[in-house]
């Protein structure tokens, strides 16, 4: 959307979210619920699933503005500060799950978090980007993401291993197993960044 466009769309929801509000308080009598709550919850849950998509777009914009000062690449700030902020809220809640006692809870929630994502939020993303942007839309396979896929790869299939060899047990061992990938991971992508450069990084080494 265009600025004037943006404006014109917030001042909207400013007038409208204003006059919903007048309405509800001049209709419905004090301590008790309005008849139409239920279709109110459904609207303040629409509403807050637009505030986090405009939040997110603003932080978008604010890391890309960060990269270019930095000289970093996109694919490096979405690996590691993007993928880190979008990740704190979940594990949270799975540590409070597993301090709980509900672990079957706790490992759903892991690895249903993930494909959630990837699934859903890959496949909403790439058909909204084929309709508004471009089709077919294009994609930077650049070195980062490679080598973060790699890394995913090798820790499924790391874990599947490990939980075969051990009866279907995580112990200790299994948790230090994940946090030292991820720190190779982590280092991994830093280095590339530091010793290449956001230019080789974002070099598009993929079919094209």
């Amino acid at each position: 959307l265009s600025p004037a466009a943006s404006h014109l769309a917030f001042g909207c929801a400013v007038v409208l979210g204003g006059m919903l509000v007048a309405f509800v308080s001049l209709t419905t009598p004090a301590g008790r619920l309005p008849q139409y709550y239920k279709h109110l919850s459904a609207l303040g849950f629409v509403t807050a699933m637009a505030w986090i998509y405009v939040l997110a777009v603003e932080v978008v914009h604010a890391l890309q503005a960060v990269g270019r000062v930095l000289e970093v690449s996109d694919a490096f700030l979405g690996i590691t500060v993007l993928s880190a902020a979008n990740s704190v809220g979940d594990l949270v809640a799975n540590m409070a799950i597993a301090k709980a006692g509900m672990q079957a809870m706790c490992v759903s929630a892991c690895v249903g978090s993930p494909i959630f994502i990837i699934l859903f939020g890959g496949g909403v993303a790439s058909v909204l980007g084929n309709v508004l942007v471009a089709s077919p839309y294009p994609l930077e396979l650049n070195l980062e993401i490679f080598v973060a896929g790699g890394f995913l790869l090798f820790t499924v299939v790391a874990t599947l291993v490990y939980l075969t060899i051990n009866h279907m047990q995580a112990g200790r061992n299994l948790g230090l197993m994940l946090v030292l990938i991820y720190g190779a991971f982590i280092c991994s992508v830093v280095g590339l960044e530091m010793v290449g450069g956001s230019k080789f990084v974002k070099k598009e080494i993929g079919p094209r």
